[in-house]
């Protein structure tokens, strides 16, 4: 069986041919009943190279919609082009959780 982290990691690298792809299941993170419905990601791709922000998280949404639509629930997003990821080498921590957590 695949897991929603297997399959989101299947279909970004088939879409965005990432150099670079950290999935990483903060769901235990957040209050209530959470099983693999948040995940903090970064993503590097050259499929980004010159866009803006809001496309690049299109790009990483859109082919993403099936599993919305079967529960997860929220996306950190930190995407780069290779030339950002060579100069970063990291991606902000996610915050703590507002909804009680745990």
């Amino acid at each position: 069986m695949t897991t929603r982290a297997q399959w989101i990691e299947q279909t970004l690298r088939a879409t965005l041919e990432p150099t670079h792809l950290e999935i990483t299941d903060e769901s235990t993170q957040h209050a209530g009943d959470r099983v693999e419905s948040h995940f903090r990601m970064v993503v590097v791709s050259d499929r980004f190279d010159r866009l803006p922000l809001i496309r690049r998280h299109r790009l990483v949404q859109d082919p993403l919609k099936p599993a919305f639509e079967q529960g997860l629930h929220a996306l950190a997003l930190h995407t780069y082009s290779p030339d950002e990821w060579a100069e970063r080498q990291n991606a902000p921590a996610s915050p703590a959780c507002q909804g009680g957590g745990h």
